[in-house]
Order: C-alpha cells, then sequence, then structure tokens
C-alpha cells in the first residue's frame, strides 16, 4: 500500500514579502534585488517600485554632498587650530578679536596683519581672509599657517609646493592688478594684491 504524503511548497527565505519591504526600507539596493526576484509583482509595478526606491535612496545623499561643509564649525576651533600652529612653530603671533558682528569676527594677528573669519548663520567659519601690509616673511608665515589649519593633511613640502604655486617666491612677478587661485582637497586659496589694502589672502571651500 502507497502513502501519499502532503508537502507543502515553502518560498524561500530571499522571497519572503515582509524581508523585501523591510530591505526597501532600510536600505532600498538590496530590497530592489530582492523585489525582482519576487513573482507576484507584474513588470510595470517593479519599475515603479524601483523608479520610487531609487529616489528614497539617492535624494539624501544628493543632499549630503551638495550640503556646505564650513572650514571650521566655529570661531573657538580656527583659534585652537591657529594657536597650536603658532606653539609648535615657536612663533609669536596671536589672535586678539577687535571687532564682532553678526556674519564677520575681524582679529588682529599683528600690527599690520588682521584675519576676517565669514560667518553663517549657524555660526560656521565658511570663510577665512588674511590682510597684510607687514613684511614678506610674516605674510608668508601666517598663509602657511592658514593653509596648515585648513588642510591639515598636508606635508610641509605640500603647502611650500602651495606659496610657490602662488608664486609668493617670484621675485619677477607683478602682483598688482593680477589674482592667483590654487585649489587642494577641496579647500580653495585666493591670493590678491590692492594698493590700499595690501596683500589679501583668502581661504574657502570649492563649491
Amino acid at each position: 500500500m502507497k502513502v501519499e504524503k502532503d508537502v507543502s511548497t515553502r518560498k524561500p527565505f530571499h522571497q519572503k514579502s515582509w524581508l523585501m519591504w523591510l530591505f526597501l526600507f532600510i536600505f532600498p539596493p538590496v530590497g530592489l534585488i530582492l523585489l525582482w526576484k519576487q513573482n507576484k509583482f507584474s513588470k510595470v509595478k517593479k519599475i515603479i517600485l524601483t523608479v520610487l526606491a531609487s529616489i528614497y535612496f539617492i535624494t539624501p545623499i544628493i543632499i549630503i554632498v551638495n550640503t556646505t561643509v564650513p572650514l571650521f564649525y566655529n570661531h573657538d576651533d580656527v583659534v585652537e587650530a591657529f594657536t597650536e600652529k603658532v606653539s609648535e612653530q615657536d612663533l609669536s603671533y596671536s589672535m586678539q578679536v577687535i571687532e564682532e558682528e553678526k556674519h564677520l569676527i575681524t582679529s588682529e594677528l599683528s600690527n599690520d596683519i588682521i584675519l576676517l573669519e565669514n560667518i553663517d548663520n549657524n555660526e560656521r567659519v565658511q570663510e577665512i581672509i588674511m590682510i597684510g601690509q607687514g613684511s614678506g616673511t610674516d605674510i608668508i608665515h601666517i598663509m602657511g599657517i592658514l593653509i596648515e589649519i585648513t588642510n591639515p593633511n598636508l606635508e610641509k613640502a605640500e603647502i611650500g609646493e602651495i606659496l610657490t604655486k602662488l608664486r609668493l617666491f617670484d621675485e619677477d612677478y607683478e602682483f598688482t592688478g593680477n589674482e592667483l587661485t590654487v585649489e587642494e582637497n577641496l579647500i580653495r586659496y585666493h591670493l590678491k594684491y590692492d594698493e590700499s589694502s595690501g596683500v589679501i589672502f583668502s581661504v574657502s571651500k570649492v563649491n
């Protein structure tokens, strides 16, 4: 006598609907793979879900990429970084705030050199501008420090290369009426000379 057994077919684990919906929510790329392995949806529905899941996954990434990352998250971070580098190099510069407005902090570094910090609504530092009329040595020292604190992974030689590209060691270069820009690791360094203000060196993020 032959005994027949009822064998219930079970879906493979990866074809469980709840697992697909879970991954579509927490990690759409995996969810989409599981979606296209499902047999219960029509091709049109799969395409619609793929478009919606892709938008859901990509939109936050686009927002993060396009969000402007500040040079520093506040003025105190600038002071701390600057003071640390000055101490390491045994220099005598210090940042003394002489004027503070809503979107601008002005500090004195020496008798002839000031530093401007452009601040956004969240008190983050988006740009640093050095204006100097002092000796060339002081200006180069401070420019080097600003490059170092905004690009801390650079070696000394790489900092020197940026200063060289800005033509600071080129005695024949005519700065008046000319402007130079160097970009390194998404940081923009811009140098120009104004007869009334002197050397103007700005540091900002590359948009």
